[in-house]
C-alpha cells in the first residue's frame, strides 16, 4: 500500500489493486528467471586464443609438483561401491604412494610407484606384488585405467592433457572452453579462474559420431595453494566401463618436500611374493 495526500493536507492509505500486484509479481519473477538463466561470464584473466589459453593451463598446473595428506576415496562400479580413508602422496611426473585403511584404522593395502616400478602389499591376504607400473597392474588397487603419470597428476589436482593441437577456445558458463585435437582424438576442457581445469572429456571422432575414450575428470572446490587454484575434490570415470573414482581431501600440504622413503616399499616378513608381468590377470 502507498500513502497519498487527501484533502485538507491529511494522508490516507490506498491499497494497490490485484492487477497491480500481479504485474509487480510477474516482473519480479521474470527478473529472477532471467538472472538464473543468464550465463556467467568467463574469468577475465583467461585468454580467448587457444594456444595462449593452453599455455596458461600448463603454467598453472606446473605450479603444483607434490601433494601429501589424508583423503576419503570412493569407488563406484559394477562390483559395488565403497569408501576408504587413505594417506596419499604424489610427486610429478610419476611417483605415488597410497595407504588404505579400514574403519578401525588398520592398513588394508599399500602401494608405492617409482621410476616405472610398482610395489603393492595386500595386508589382508599377506601378498606382496611387484612389477612394472602399468595401468593393468595399478588396477589392482586403483580401479580405473591410469598410468603412474596420470595418477600423480590427478592427485596433484591437474588434468592429464592430450598431446595435441589447441584448435578452439570459446566462452562458457563461468568458464573458458578449450579444445585439443590429435588425429581423431578430441579433448574438451573447461577452464576456470586461475587457469584451473574444471572438467575434461576425451572423445574419438568416427563415422558414427563421437565415442568416449580414456578418462573423464571433474575438479571442484578449488582453494588457493602454492600460487595455484587446487581442487579439494576430484572425480575420474573410466569411459564405457561404468567405474568412477572419487577423491575428497580432508587435509593436505602442497609443494612441501616428500620423504623419499615413501616411494619405496619392501615386502613384510612372511608375505607371499608375486612377480607381475606387464598385464595383470
Amino acid at each position: 500500500m502507498r500513502p497519498v495526500r487527501a484533502g485538507g493536507g491529511r494522508w490516507r492509505r490506498v491499497e494497490p489493486s490485484a492487477a497491480a500486484l500481479g504485474a509487480v509479481g510477474a516482473a519480479l519473477f521474470a527478473a529472477v528467471a532471467l538472472s538464473a538463466c543468464h550465463p556467467r561470464r568467463p574469468p577475465p584473466d583467461l585468454s580467448a586464443e587457444p594456444a595462449a589459453l593452453l599455455a596458461e593451463v600448463r603454467t598453472a598446473q606446473a605450479r603444483v609438483q607434490t601433494v601429501q595428506g589424508r583423503a576419503r576415496v570412493g569407488v563406484d562400479g559394477p562390483g559395488g561401491a565403497g569408501t576408504l580413508d587413505q594417506f596419499l602422496a604424489a610427486e610429478k611426473p610419476g611417483r605415488v604412494r597410497l595407504e588404505a585403511y579400514d574403519f578401525f584404522g588398520n592398513v588394508v593395502a599399500v602401494l608405492a610407484v617409482d621410476a616405472g616400478a610398482l610395489a603393492l602389499y595386500d595386508a589382508k591376504e599377506k601378498v606382496f606384488y611387484r612389477g612394472p607400473a602399468t595401468p593393468a597392474n595399478l588396477a589392482r588397487l586403483v580401479p580405473v585405467p591410469l598410468t603412474p603419470e596420470a595418477l600423480a597428476m590427478l592427485l596433484c589436482g591437474s588434468a592429464p592433457l592430450l598431446d595435441g593441437e589447441p584448435t578452439a577456445a570459446s566462452p562458457g558458463d563461468g568458464v573458458m572452453k578449450l579444445e585439443l585435437r590429435r588425429g581423431d582424438l578430441v579433448q574438451r576442457l573447461e577452464i576456470g579462474a586461475g587457469a584451473a581445469v574444471v572438467s575434461s572429456r576425451v572423445v574419438r571422432l568416427g563415422p558414427d559420431g563421437e565415442a568416449p575414450v580414456d578418462l573423464d575428470a571433474d575438479f571442484a572446490h578449488h582453494e588457493r595453494r602454492a600460487g595455484a587454484q587446487v581442487p579439494k575434490d576430484v572425480e575420474a570415470r573410466a569411459a564405457g566401463a561404468g567405474v568412477a573414482l572419487s577423491l575428497h581431501w580432508r587435509e593436505r600440504v602442497v609443494n612441501e618436500p616428500v620423504d623419499p622413503a615413501l616411494w619405496k616399499l619392501e615386502a613384510p616378513k612372511g608375505a607371499r611374493l608375486v612377480d607381475l608381468g606387464a598385464a595383470a590377470p
